[in-house]
């Protein structure tokens, strides 16, 4: 099973200190597409959101995470 997380920051400071604004974990598994394409439509999803709702993220982040997933 694969994992990614999902960071937003808001700024170049919060970017630098890796402060993240919002972070989310998104798994593969039965009956859901792969981690990496949930990953980038969140990603999709959050630039479109910060820029409808002004919240100002200039960053988003998808990495890898070797955490194992309570099944």
């Amino acid at each position: 099973m694969s994992a990614y997380r999902v960071k937003a920051y808001r700024g170049t400071r919060n970017w630098r200190r890796r402060i993240a604004d919002y972070a989310q974990i998104v798994t593969d598994g039965e009956g859901k597409p792969p981690a990496r394409e949930q990953a980038e439509t969140l990603r999709q999803e959050l630039a479109a959101r910060s820029q409808r709702q002004g919240l100002g993220w200039t960053h988003i982040d998808i990495q890898p995470t070797n955490q194992e997933q309570p099944s």
